[in-house]
């Protein structure tokens, strides 16, 4: 072989070498080869991780992945869409579309994946039920049975105890209620507010598990109104429509005529909080929500003594209710579910504070609305049909639909507790929800 050939061949495998070398280092970097694109482009990737349950399969664009939750999808040409399905035997699958971009990881960190079936047990039978609500250790049940009848159930006995609620007054009960989503209980279990109507007025009353039944009504007029006689502009009669439990064990929210006021047990205090035209409230913690008339969302921090408004909902709603991390806002109505983000998300999707989206639409009527317990879904009875809908909002939009016929609900979200009134029967549904 002559010199010039040896030279020629030692030119080639230098430049072979540092062709390979690049294309391993391209490669190594996450470089790939785009046919359709006739170019080298940095890939991405796609990060899915569960909440619930763990182990769940992957499949990208109908091919598995060969990987389980939490898992990360990399090495994707960008610039396209990968449709993600993540599924586990038992529960009803999850999918999104994802649009890589090169050199960054798309994804989903809360994914929940809901069980295909309700596995319900039966607690409570009795056909005359029609509204129940569960306390949050789950020791007792309100029921109504019939439009002026209601009773507690005590769960933590044997022979499972019920007391009806009686009334030493002559005064007729036309109807008795409490607050849906689990807001009459206070947070150790051991009081229930509920009100009664009775020709042109509603009366508010406290259950106590130790001390029996207490007139609130009686209470707020007597040592309330009267001793503070001066104050302006409390009403002459307590016309409460909703009273839930506030930042302690002694204090209480009241809404009277659209005006909401701060009620302290212990002392037989009010303090007007300056609010009018209020439409609903709800509470977490020493923070109170607020929807005021015209569809204006407010936060106020009562630790801080401070009220921000938050802006306008997208949609004029009837409810307010705050997650159960205290980090965001549902409003709804019959028709529809928002949320409000009071805080910067650090997880896919971004959301920044005061953030709005509306997260479902119904062609029925919703009547229930709750929390899940991990704050990134909305679990909620429409037409007698259990439904839940994620927040993440990249389509297509995941929602569950079970098919039994449900009249009504009670969800513990500490626990992923939940319980339905099914065929005359109070259930409790087996497992984490």
């Amino acid at each position: 072989m002559s010199r010039k050939t040896r030279r020629i061949l030692f030119v080639l495998a230098v430049l072979a070498f540092m062709v390979l070398g690049f294309v391993v280092i391209a490669y190594a970097q996450g470089y790939r080869w785009d046919f359709k694109a006739k170019r080298l482009l940095l890939s991405g990737a796609i990060y899915l991780e569960t909440i619930t349950p763990e182990d769940a399969q992957i499949t990208i664009n109908a091919k598995s992945a060969h990987k389980t939750t939490a898992a990360l999808i990399k090495n994707l040409l960008p610039l396209r869409r990968y449709k993600a399905l993540v599924a586990k035997e038992g529960y009803l699958p999850w999918e999104k579309e994802f649009e890589i971009a090169p050199g960054l990881v798309a994804g989903a960190e809360t994914i929940v994946l809901f069980p295909e079936k309700l596995n319900a047990q039966t607690i409570w039978p009795d056909p005359a039920i029609t509204e129940f609500s569960v306390s949050p250790d789950q020791k007792y049940i309100a029921a109504k049975t019939g439009p002026s009848r209601l009773i507690i159930r005590d769960l933590s006995r044997p022979d499972a105890t019920t007391a009806p609620i009686n009334f030493t007054d002559k005064r007729k009960t036309i109807a008795v209620g409490f607050l849906k989503n689990n807001r009459g209980w206070s947070a150790e279990s051991k009081k229930l507010i509920f009100y009664r109507d009775i020709s042109a007025r509603r009366l508010w009353y406290i259950w106590d598990d130790a001390k029996g039944l207490a007139d609130l009504t009686s209470l707020y007029e007597r040592q309330i109104v009267i001793k503070q006689a001066s104050v302006s502009p409390l009403p002459a009669k307590f016309t409460a429509s909703k009273i839930v439990w506030f930042g302690g064990g002694n204090n209480l929210l009241a809404l009277i005529n659209n005006n909401l006021f701060n009620l302290d047990l212990s002392n037989g205090t009010v303090t007007d909080l300056k609010l009018n035209e209020v439409i609903d409230f709800d509470s977490y913690e020493n923070k109170i929500a607020i929807l005021k008339k015209p569809d204006i969302l407010l936060f106020i921090d009562s630790a801080v003594d401070n009220i921000s408004v938050l802006g306008q909902a997208k949609f004029a709603p009837q409810k307010i209710l705050f997650s159960p991390q205290g980090d965001k806002i549902a409003y709804a109505n019959s028709t529809s579910l928002g949320v409000f983000w009071l805080k910067e998300t650090s997880r896919q999707p971004l959301k920044k504070a005061n953030d709005q989206e509306v997260v479902y639409n119904s062609n029925g009527q919703i009547l229930e609305t709750f929390w899940h317990r991990y704050g990134e879904h909305l679990l909620f009875l429409e037409n007698q049909k259990l439904k839940t809908a994620e927040l993440d909002a990249r389509p297509p939009l995941n929602t569950a639909t079970w098919n039994e016929t449900i009249s009504d609900i009670s969800y513990l979200s500490a626990d992923s507790k939940l319980f339905i009134l099914e065929s005359g029967a109070v259930k409790s549904v087996e497992g984490e929800f």
